[in-house]
């Protein structure tokens, strides 16, 4: 291994990494040991396996996978509840239960994070869909409440508290879009 700088370091093989933590984030990694709902961005960030760590936004250093994208869960974008994502351009940014309700309505909604997934041309696709972004500040902020702000709420008692289910999907959607 070969040392290029503080967040950058290169093996043999000439892959470079840029999941190097910094101080703060060696702490956060050491305080948080499950995946978790980062509060403040709605983001799940925690250990994946014992090799692989998933990141938020909020991190200095934030891990780098190699792949489309460095993220292998993330919360649903119509009910976050159920969990969604992948590490692929081609994954899904909602789960199984609010696609499979998007597909009974005529996938009114783009759900795939690539634009042909969503049966969209690039430029149909520019500033992403406005619902869902207002709907992630309306919807998240109200699930988020029953937490602190600045919380990592894990995953498994966020969906305690918010269970993911077909009736939470069809409700969600149904505030969503009025269908």
């Amino acid at each position: 291994m070969q040392a290029v700088d503080v967040r950058t370091w290169r093996r043999q093989n000439g892959e470079t990494m840029t999941d190097y933590p910094t101080q703060p984030d060696h702490a956060l990694r050491e305080r948080i040991t499950e995946l978790s709902v980062h509060i403040p961005c709605s983001t799940l960030r925690g250990p994946i396996n014992q090799r692989l760590w998933q990141s938020c936004r909020h991190e200095d250093t934030p891990a780098r996978w190699g792949v489309d994208v460095s993220r292998l869960h993330d919360l649903c974008i119509v009910c976050f509840r159920g969990t969604a994502g992948g590490t692929s351009r081609w994954s899904w940014l909602a789960c199984e239960h609010c696609r499979a309700v998007n597909d009974q309505h005529g996938r009114p909604l783009p759900l795939g994070r690539h634009t042909l997934m969503n049966r969209q041309s690039v430029e149909d696709a520019i500033g992403g869909d406005w619902r869902l972004n207002a709907w992630k500040e309306h919807e998240y902020r109200l699930l988020a409440l029953r937490f602190a702000p600045d919380a990592d709420v894990p995953l498994r008692e966020w969906q305690q508290a918010w269970p993911p289910s077909v009736m939470a999907s069809r409700e969600a959607f149904a505030r969503l879009t009025g269908l």
